[in-house]
């Protein structure tokens, strides 16, 4: 009976791991969450790992506002948000986007996308929904 709880235990334990990954599909944006202070980014498989710079495509997160509000970038170029407030934020698409939202940002954390195809994204905070921003791929 013992080995039978345990092996119970450990299978909803593998499906709860299992659950907790994610993968983006080719044209989809792929959505990573890091502790910052950081300066470069890198983005999970299936995407290609790669380390890039994204100094012009940051935008803070500061005094309860994302600034810039509306960020311009090109397709394939990945924008990353900070939270320069001391409390804590997040960054939520809309669903129709089918960009995974990027769960509590503490202060100094930083989330990171990047965006394959052109269009308008539309984000705000998960937390204060008044804050609101958009993404502009070209």
């Amino acid at each position: 009976m013992k080995h039978i709880l345990l092996l119970c235990m450990a299978v909803i334990f593998l499906l709860l791991m299992a659950g907790c990954t994610q993968t983006a599909q080719q044209g989809q944006p792929a959505a990573t969450t890091t502790p910052a202070p950081v300066n470069t980014v890198t983005i999970s498989a299936p995407v290609a790992t790669t380390t890039a710079s994204v100094s012009d495509n940051t935008v803070l997160i500061q005094n309860m506002v994302y600034n810039p509000a509306q960020i311009t970038v090109k397709a394939g170029e990945i924008v990353r948000w900070v939270n320069k407030d001391k409390v804590v934020h997040s960054v939520v698409f809309s669903k129709d986007s089918k960009i995974d939202p990027s769960g509590p940002l503490s202060a100094s954390q930083s989330f990171s996308v990047k965006f394959y195809d052109t269009g308008v994204y539309t984000y705000s905070c998960g937390i204060h929904p008044q804050m609101q921003g958009s993404v502009v791929v070209i």
